[in-house]
């Protein structure tokens, strides 16, 4: 597959500001794209599991056009945050617009926001993309996220340890709950038992400066547009954030390390994630779907990832997988299933 695939990320934000520019009927589309089309045509087309080869990966480490195709996504992507504010301050705006409005935010800030801010927040040697990464994460009210994510759950990640690894029959909804809750304080005390080794003071917490963030990203929007449209801007990250914990819930659902005699857990390795090589995920998600690769070496390009036939199959493609999640009683018998064949083979 050509890297000009990767310009499909693209796809999303262009979906709202076509959202954010149409009413009626029309305003849903963006929605109906990403939630029943997307799934349904990863029902027809199979996966596809071709790993670069060793020359292709020696160019590709080294290739810019990886790189810049996620820095034009931030830009963009403010511009689609700015969109929605404007449009939605329309005091004339349908109701049914209003709706329409709030789940495309939502899902870009999920999918786009916040999966951004993680690729570019794995890149801690990289100051410029590290700030690209806190950018991305404050319009998803998600800051705190690289902190956990890198030195929380990727450490602990398949252990009861981790806030945002599911046993397994756990509910989504509480989960969810759990994570962000349990992953929010316990980034606190990551930051403090860091502050702590380096011999600083606490009041050098990131999380302060975080929460500060967050305070005047909402005071600029109540300001300019006024409380209603920054109470939607708000519901719209909450639904963003419930997708990120979607995808926390099945990315390592029922998946866990075991614990040696040492009272240790053992190393992290690809079976400790679900994988998919379903290909519209895949580009919408930069790879994101490989995800095995991706706790294995958590530093590792997004382009570079690669699968393979041993990793934890996930029946369905990401987007189908994200939908399932919200509904328990469907879930749970079909991951049932896949957990089963694991313990056969």
């Amino acid at each position: 597959m050509n890297k000009i695939k990767y310009l499909g990320v693209y796809i999303i934000p262009l979906l709202g500001l076509l959202t954010f520019n149409v009413t009626g009927i029309y305003a849903f589309f963006g929605l109906f794209f990403l939630f029943v089309l997307v799934p349904l045509l990863e029902l027809v087309f199979s996966p596809n599991n071709y790993n670069f080869t060793q020359t292709e990966q020696d160019q590709a480490q080294h290739d810019l056009f990886y790189d810049r195709v996620l820095f034009l996504l931030v830009p963009m992507h403010i511009w689609v945050v700015y969109s929605f504010l404007t449009a939605f301050s329309n005091p004339l705006l349908a109701v049914s617009d209003q709706v329409a409005y709030v789940f495309m935010m939502g899902t870009i800030l999920g999918v786009v926001g916040i999966n951004l801010g993680h690729e570019l927040g794995h890149k801690t040697g990289h100051s410029f993309k590290m700030f690209l990464s806190q950018i991305m994460l404050t319009t998803s009210i998600q800051n705190h996220f690289t902190t956990y994510h890198n030195a929380g759950h990727h450490k602990d990640v398949a252990t009861p340890l981790d806030y945002t690894s599911a046993d397994v029959g756990a509910n989504f909804y509480f989960f969810a709950l759990r994570s962000q809750l349990g992953g929010y304080f316990k980034t606190w005390k990551l930051a403090s038992k860091k502050l702590r080794l380096q011999g600083k003071s606490q009041f050098w917490n990131p999380m302060f400066a975080y929460a500060l963030l967050q305070l005047l990203f909402f005071a600029c929007i109540y300001f300019q547009f006024g409380i209603s449209t920054c109470l939607c801007y708000f519901a719209s990250a909450v639904f963003g954030i419930s997708i990120l914990e979607s995808q926390n819930y099945f990315a390592h659902y029922g998946l866990r390390r075991k614990k040696e005699a040492n009272g240790r857990y053992e190393k992290v390795k690809p079976h400790h994630s679900w994988n998919s090589d379903h290909v519209f995920g895949r580009v919408l998600l930069f790879e994101l779907t490989r995800h095995s690769d991706h706790h294995h070496k958590g530093g590792k390009p997004y382009q570079l990832l690669n699968s393979n036939a041993e990793y934890p199959t996930l029946p369905y493609g990401y987007p189908m997988m994200l939908l399932l999640s919200y509904v328990p009683f469907l879930f749970r018998p079909i991951m049932k299933k896949q957990l089963d064949q694991l313990k056969s083979v």
